[in-house]
């Protein structure tokens, strides 16, 4: 064995967050419980090409992204088999489709967010059993 084996490559983590406060947040939570921040996107545009062009593990994905909402983003993330965990401030949101994403209620606390982070990737791979 390799002492590159011996070395876990962190998580990737894509954040699609319009808030800049909650934006910056999440870059410097996600480091702490282990992840690797590989990009911000604010807007609609950014985040579908983001998702398209793919390079990270999981994205944390803000329902409504200056009015408009990240279902297409959603969509794209399914399509590749992409993890995500949908975050909202919005109480009565309906996911429909989406019911088996994780939803982070804003305002939430780190332990939270490392649960739905956990939840999300559980739930991608089908065979986590060591």
């Amino acid at each position: 064995m390799s002492r590159q084996d011996d070395i876990k490559q962190p998580r990737r983590i894509l954040v699609v967050e319009d808030e800049p406060f909650i934006a910056m947040g999440l870059e410097q939570i996600l480091p702490k419980l282990g992840y690797e921040v590989v990009g911000v996107a604010s807007y609609l545009r950014e985040a579908l090409a983001k998702a398209e062009a793919g390079g990270f593990d999981l994205a944390v994905l803000d329902v409504n992204l200056g009015g408009e909402l990240s279902y297409r983003v959603a969509d794209v993330l399914l399509s590749r088999g992409t993890p995500f965990v949908f975050c909202t401030a919005y109480a009565d949101v309906a996911f429909g489709r989406y019911e088996n994403v994780p939803v982070l209620q804003k305002p939430f606390e780190k332990k939270a967010l490392a649960r739905a982070i956990e939840e999300a990737l559980a739930r991608s791979s089908p065979s986590r059993v060591a």
